[in-house]
């Protein structure tokens, strides 16, 4: 069974104009010798991930953080653009942190805005919910990520997905995608399994996460109003949103450690 990377590769540039963007790797044409070297080039196949002309990188448009990009003329942090620009490689786990490091860090600091008394439970809403958005986002790029950088961890997917190892690479990447991103990341009892399968370690303790997870079903399914009596309004306050976030950063620092990454979230 061979590993196989997720390329995408640009015919033109990778110019990153605005925001940091992290990758397992960056590649220009003139280094491609090291990746012969390495036995990888035989098994890129630049019909799966390809762009014509360069590839513009900023706050619309993001690096995927478990690919490999390689660029056939340059890759470049544009001089002089707005901003802290940067193309950030590091391989495994480590670009789903940087990610969702940066996304926790726009809702503190969306928390603490002056709103007015009209619109307040509609926005606290809206970071309530998208609190949890960035969470399972950061599950399922953990998970891309450990997969598609660790021989052991891509054949165990391989295996439990039941996937022929001698499928084409389409077939593989698209056979993983389709049943990774369908997963419902806050199914927590559930994605602890899955987790458990593929990496061999266990998730942190979610018991929190399970509790404060039915204010956010509430306000996306039902319009705040309570699924037990339907009388009940389950606006979120500034309160609950600084405590869900807090429950999710002191999670995902539990999944840093065990990775390895004992790195403290940016604030």
């Amino acid at each position: 069974m061979s590993y196989r990377p997720y390329f995408i590769e640009v015919s033109g540039n990778i110019i990153a104009k605005e925001g940091k963007h992290y990758t397992q790797d960056w590649v220009a044409y003139s280094e491609m010798k090291s990746i012969i070297d390495q036995s990888i080039k035989p098994i890129y196949n630049p019909n799966l991930h390809s762009f014509s002309g360069n590839l513009i990188l900023d706050k619309n448009t993001r690096a995927v953080p478990y690919a490999f990009y390689v660029a056939k003329e340059d890759v470049i942090a544009e001089v002089g653009a707005q901003g802290d620009v940067d193309l950030v490689c590091s391989p495994g786990f480590y670009p789903a942190f940087a990610y969702f490091d940066e996304y926790i860090k726009d809702i503190r600091t969306s928390v603490d805005k002056s709103i007015d008394d009209e619109i307040k439970e509609l926005y606290y809403n809206g970071l309530y919910v998208s609190t949890f958005s960035i969470l399972e986002l950061f599950l399922c790029d953990f998970l891309m990520c450990g997969v598609f950088s660790q021989k052991s961890y891509y054949e165990n997917a391989l295996t439990i997905l039941k996937i022929k190892a001698d499928s084409d690479q389409y077939k593989i990447e698209k056979s993983i995608k389709d049943t990774v991103f369908k997963v419902v990341y806050h199914r927590f009892d559930d994605i602890k399994k899955l987790f458990m399968r593929i990496f061999g370690f266990d998730f942190p303790d979610y018991r929190d996460l399970a509790l404060l997870i039915y204010r956010r079903h509430n306000i996306v399914h039902r319009y705040s109003l309570s699924n037990r009596d339907r009388m009940s309004v389950c606006y979120a306050s500034r309160e609950d949103v600084l405590r869900l976030v807090e429950t999710v950063i002191c999670f995902v620092e539990e999944m840093r450690q065990v990775c390895g990454l004992d790195l403290s979230a940016n604030s």
